[in-house]
């Protein structure tokens, strides 16, 4: 009888769902995807909803925008204070511009994404985009993420040497009397 109850019990501390640890996530950021800039020189805001990993003398975040149409990105410089990070914006020329970033959550997973603005102005033929819709801001996370599949592995295998010693000491016990 008590081995019955000791594998039901086992059986229903497996099928216990843990809960899942979610990523840091952006929660805000100035500018907003499609907004319009009114200035070449701006700081923009990126909040997020943890505090971010700041390891000293090592880059764990980048912060760098482009003219639509043009493949050279240009970092511009940040500080990151706690859940927050403002980057100091010096653009040239008026156009839409792809901004993207990348910080370290308090997890340690880096975290990344785009968006987009317009700087005002009349930009040219071929760097103008229509805004007809509001743009997507992707967020990403890399795949150095650990599947699930290894955590409930590593707790089967701590289950197993918890209640494997007892059960032979319960089959011991049988054995002598």
């Amino acid at each position: 009888m008590r081995t019955k109850i000791t594998l039901t019990a086992l059986l229903a501390l497996l099928l216990i769902q843990t809960p899942v640890q979610a990523h840091d996530l952006l929660v805000d950021i100035t500018p907003a995807p499609g907004d319009v800039v009114s200035t070449s020189s701006f700081e923009a805001v990126l909040t997020f909803n943890n505090p971010l990993l700041v390891v000293e003398s090592e880059t764990n975040a980048e912060f760098a925008t482009k003219l639509q149409g043009s493949s050279d990105w240009t970092v511009h410089p940040f500080t990151i204070d706690d859940r927050t990070l403002v980057a100091q914006v010096e653009l040239s020329e008026p156009g839409a511009y792809d901004l993207r970033w990348s910080v370290v959550g308090s997890d340690g997973h880096t975290i990344s994404g785009d968006s987009n603005f317009v700087l005002e102005g009349v930009p040219s033929e071929e760097t103008a985009v229509p805004l007809t819709a509001e743009p997507e801001m992707a967020t990403t996370s890399e795949s150095q993420d650990i599947p699930a599949g290894f955590y409930v592995g590593l707790a089967l295998v701590a289950l197993g040497a918890v209640f494997a010693p007892i059960g032979l000491m319960m089959r011991r016990r049988a054995k002598k009397s």
